[in-house]
């Protein structure tokens, strides 16, 4: 058997020595032969335990369980091709996997041969990640492309501030080649300055959430996070060559000079060159375009995951403990002793303190239970017709509505006579096979059987982007539960811990198996891991873009004031008020804010259709998330504009006038 890093670390403290030492698995000594390191998460994130398949051994216990076979391609040989080659190869009828592929590439799904759709092209990512995932990396190319335009924004202001050095510096006989040298150099050193302070910073920011962050979070979204050496070079190369790139327009701008102007001019006296002011500008224009469009995404993206967190599940989840418990075949083979045991365990639960309800399940909302489907779904409604379903279906116990608050609109619920045939429907359910009428009294038939409808329960529902995973429901009696089931225990002030619980479970048998104790919250929590990750990243993205547009902002009107110096005491000894001086400062400052919206707008439309597969609850023209944006916009360029307004308004006229 092979473990993952998490098991070796958590349950065997690191032990050098773990290779070679046992391991009971369902019953059955394992040895450890190797552990797998953290990045490796396959099939699943949370896979603990890898087991060598046995091609010589008995067949699976469980018959209907189909193997995957996971392919790597050669060339470029179509995955089509090769399932329908592997479909005709020789094999025995206990192996049929490469026939129901083929038949699943086809777009044949039949419910007798087991043939379900899929793609062969190779193991899929998350689907949630792969719409995520583009999307996130814009992101960071945007925040890239702002920082890029704040660099060299900033390098134009300074270069064009040392026109009269580059002009005695050309009257000297340097050429304008040395000079741009002279200031790339300059860029370049900058570049590397903060690529090496950006590697720092990275290492404490992975080391900081590595601590603070919750460890099934970080295994559902940021898995693995570290710093590797590819990605190093990487970001260090990029920040170099970025910053190159971001001062070639400055370094071109401030050596073009005329040298008799150049050595004429007198730098606090002047102001700025139309070609230098209309670059500057322009450059502050792209960055609050870019900060608008991503403003806008990331409040989509926040917004959309407050409206998952906050929408209602139609079941009370608050102080409820769960736990998966199994009984291994081995050692309880028949259904009489798996009953006679989860009967026992049901009374120990029972009698735990500070539990104040309980209830036996197999499977709950997002955890999920049995999936039913086909196309041969047929109510006792005359003349009604087959139709095609897909329906979650959950084993529950008399006691599961009332703990969890789920009304039943009609019927009753489970008694001890029920039998596996009697069963309660949804809303959803009762409405695709009943329209209009009372379903409590009537049947259906799947396949060749028929099952009686006992209870109408009101519907419960699973808030996510992906609608495909809120399916009707219907419930079955816990009686019928083989060997799996889930325990949730709804507690009072004080909740049994999962020690205990184990504890007291091993009690009665320790053959035992007890999984994911833990509180149902904290299970719902974990089910919103990615879009959490998502709202954060792009949160954050758009506020690094939002601070270097208005650092941008704040500089480029700065310096644009100390410029004008002796245009303000003009102004103000012609009777200029200090009111005016500042408006005229926030004036521009809007008015480059303006240009930015406007142009960032489009883009913000673009990126919100962009973003419809990620969001729940909100549209691309939600008026609350413009009206949000708009508003960060408006406050953060008058912020930023606000303290070079006050030094404006602050110029001494006979003080200013003097320095010539």
């Amino acid at each position: 058997m092979l473990i993952s890093e998490d098991l070796w670390r958590s349950v065997y403290g690191a032990a050098p020595d773990v290779v070679g030492r046992s391991i009971d698995v369902d019953g059955k000594a394992r040895r450890i032969v190797g552990v797998l390191p953290a990045e490796f998460r396959f099939p699943e994130w949370n896979t603990l335990l890898w087991l060598p398949i046995d091609y010589d051994g008995p067949p699976p216990e469980r018959a209907t369980t189909l193997p995957i076979a996971f392919v790597r391609f050669a060339g470029d040989l179509p995955p089509i091709a090769f399932a329908r080659s592997a479909a005709d190869l020789p094999q025995p009828d206990a192996l049929r996997v490469a026939t129901d592929a083929a038949r699943a590439v086809d777009g044949q799904v039949r419910d007798g041969e087991r043939a379900f759709p899929r793609s062969l092209g190779g193991l899929q990512i998350d689907e949630y990640y792969e719409r995520a995932i583009p999307l996130l990396f814009a992101g960071v190319a945007l925040v890239f492309l702002v920082l890029c335009a704040n660099v060299s924004g900033l390098l134009l202001v300074r270069f064009g501030a040392r026109r009269r050095e580059f002009g005695l510096c050309s009257a000297l006989g340097a050429s304008r080649a040395r000079l741009l040298r002279q200031a790339l150099g300059e860029s370049v050193m900058l570049g590397v300055l903060g690529s090496a302070f950006g590697i720092a910073l990275a290492f404490v920011l992975v080391s900081t959430a590595r601590t603070l962050l919750p460890e099934p979070f970080l295994l559902r979204t940021l898995n693995p996070l570290n710093l590797d050496a590819r990605a190093l070079l990487a970001a260090c190369g990029f920040g170099v060559l970025s910053t190159l790139a971001a001062g070639l327009l400055p370094a071109w701008a401030g050596t073009r000079l005329s040298l008799s102007d150049a050595l004429r001019s007198v730098e606090h006296s002047g102001t700025e060159s139309r070609a230098s002011r209309g670059l500057t500008r322009g450059l502050i224009v792209t960055e609050i375009a870019l900060a608008c469009t991503l403003l806008v995404g990331a409040t989509m993206l926040v917004r959309s995951f407050v409206n998952v967190v906050t929408a209602d599940r139609g079941l009370d989840s608050r102080g409820v403990i769960t736990a998966w418990i199994s009984f291994p075949s081995s050692d309880f083979p028949d259904p009489v002793a798996r009953s006679s045991m989860r009967m026992a365990v049901e009374n120990e639960l029972r009698g735990l303190p500070g539990v104040r309800q309980m209830a036996l399940t197999f499977g709950l909302p997002p955890d999920g239970g049995a999936l039913y489907f086909g196309d041969d779904w047929r109510s006792d409604v005359p003349g009604a017709g087959p139709i095609s379903l897909i329906i979650d279906g959950y084993y529950v116990g008399a006691d599961f509505f009332e703990l969890y608050g789920i009304p039943l609109l009609g019927g009753r619920t489970f008694q001890s006579g029920d039998t596996a045939n009697d069963v309660i429907v949804g809303e959803r359910m009762a409405e695709l096979l009943w329209p209009g009428l009372d379903p409590v009294g009537r049947s259906y038939t799947r396949g060749d059987e028929q099952f009686r409808v006992i209870g109408l329960a009101r519907e419960t529902s699973f808030p996510s982007i992906d609608e495909t995973v809120d399916r009707p429901e219907i419930y079955s009696p816990v009686g019928s539960l083989a060997g799996q089931f889930m325990a949730s225990l709804r507690c009072e002030s004080r909740c049994p811990s999962a020690a205990e619980i184990r504890q007291r479970i091993l009690r009665l048998s320790p053959a035992v198996n007890v999984i994911d104790v833990g509180p149902l919250e904290a299970e719902y929590a974990e089910q919103l891991a990615q879009p959490r990750a998502a709202a954060a990243l792009a949160a954050t993205f758009a506020g690094v873009a939002l601070l270097a547009a208005a650092g941008g902002l704040f500089s480029v009107l700065t310096f644009a004031v100390a410029r004008r110096r002796r245009e303000l005491g003009v102004r103000t000894a012609l009777g200029a008020s200090g009111g005016r001086l500042r408006w005229l400062v926030l004036r521009d400052g809007l008015s480059i804010a303006l240009a930015g919206v406007l142009i960032g707008g489009g883009f913000a439309w673009m990126l919100a259709r962009s973003l419809t597969a990620l969001q729940f609850g909100v549209t691309p023209g939600d008026p609350l998330t413009w009206a949000s944006v708009a508003g960060m916009l408006v406050a953060t360029t008058l912020l930023a504009s606000w303290w070079p307004a006050h030094q404006a308004a602050k110029a001494d006229p006979v003080l200013l006038l003097r320095e010539e």
